[in-house]
């Protein structure tokens, strides 16, 4: 008996795999699929509306929570080169940096497929992709909720705030009022420039991010001193990129996402992601690092991923995690998405934002 049972668990063991597990596969824990992978990338890069890695550059991070360095405008224009003297060091860049804490947090969400769902479909994978798509959208519209948390409002941390009123705004150059964009006889390029000019000014570096609250831009499609001069270069209608140029600003986006803020089993409730009466112009830097200006970062943990057993891939800009397996206690595959980011403003003085700078909603016109 002792031999026969020496021979059944050598024809187990050879079962084994470290890519498959024990038969039938994906019951140690799951696995990341390369297809699912594909397909969520597919989808990400085909969303226009998901905010975070369009403004703001990813900086991977080995630790969970960490340090970066916090730049003001002083650090960012003062000349330290010195003379040197024979047998001297030169004197030492950026001593008197502050430090700041970027602290990433792990969110997840599974969605369970029952053997049902996959009786009742053609094609065999279309549960997984259904899964994997909607977890995708759900990862993606989290990040964006956290990034408006962490660049996109008043209490942001910004050096720069503006918010728009109807008439006669305090004029000094340093005034926190503008003439709100939909009064008559505002000049939109001519104050926008003007604020990047003052950017540019106290911090030696040119903002290249306008993000436009949906009112916004919808206000300024159809802005009577923009449409006149492009009228007879385009349809009567300013685009995004047409606004860019208009504006000097390499980017200029449109925050169209939408959520529910209501909870499961109340009336719904539509919003905008970002305020739409709102607009964040900033700089964000072309080459991240912790150590490098930029108006802010979104930090994503690295080592997160090491922690699942089995290879991982990553998909969302190196934002979410797509992972896949089985449940043999109820039965069920199961497909999942992980999260591990943190929004930090770096440089507070690349950043100014903008309240109140329309007063009618799009949909009330």
């Amino acid at each position: 008996m002792l031999k026969n049972l020496t021979h059944l668990m050598g024809s187990l063991m050879m079962a084994y795999d470290d890519t498959t597990g024990p038969l039938p596969p994906m019951h140690q824990g799951g696995r990341s699929d390369s297809y699912l992978t594909d397909l969520a990338i597919d989808d990400t890069e085909a969303d226009q509306e998901f905010l975070a890695p369009q403004v703001f550059p990813t900086v991977n991070v080995n630790t969970a929570a960490g340090e970066f360095d916090v730049w003001n405008r002083g650090q960012l224009l003062r000349p330290e080169f010195r003379d040197h003297a024979y047998g001297d060091r030169p004197v030492q860049a950026h001593t008197s940096k502050k430090k700041g804490n970027y602290r990433t947090t792990h969110r997840s969400l599974e969605r369970a497929i029952d053997p049902e769902d996959r009786a009742s479909s053609r094609n065999p994978l279309q549960p997984e992709e259904d899964a994997a798509l909607y977890l995708n959208q759900q990862a993606r519209t989290d990040i964006d909720l956290r990034f408006i948390e962490g660049f996109m409002s008043p209490d942001a941390g910004w050096a720069f705030n503006y918010t728009g009123v109807a008439a006669n705004p305090n004029e000094a150059a340093d005034s926190p009022e503008f003439l709100r964009f939909d009064q008559p006889g505002v000049n939109v390029a001519q104050f926008i420039r003007a604020r990047a000019r003052r950017m540019k000014m106290m911090t030696g570096r040119k903002p290249n991010r306008l993000i436009l609250g949906s009112d916004v831009a919808a206000a300024l499609a159809f802005n009577e001193d923009i449409v006149d001069r492009v009228k007879y270069v385009q349809k009567g209608v300013a685009d995004l990129d047409l606004m860019a140029g208009f504006f000097d600003v390499e980017r200029v986006m449109d925050a169209t996402g939408v959520y529910n803020a209501a909870l499961e089993g109340q009336d719904d409730e539509f919003k905008f992601i970002v305020d739409p009466r709102s607009m964040l112009l900033t700089y964000a830097a072309p080459r991240p690092s912790r150590n490098t200006p930029s108006g802010g970062y979104t930090f994503v943990w690295d080592n997160l991923y090491s922690k699942f057993k089995g290879e991982q891939e990553r998909i969302g800009s190196g934002l979410a995690l797509i992972r896949r397996g089985y449940d043999d206690r109820s039965g069920v595959d199961w497909v999942q998405a992980h999260t591990a980011v943190g929004m930090n403003i770096v440089a507070p003085d690349l950043g100014m934002f903008f309240s109140n700078v329309v007063e009618a909603a799009a949909s009330d016109w």
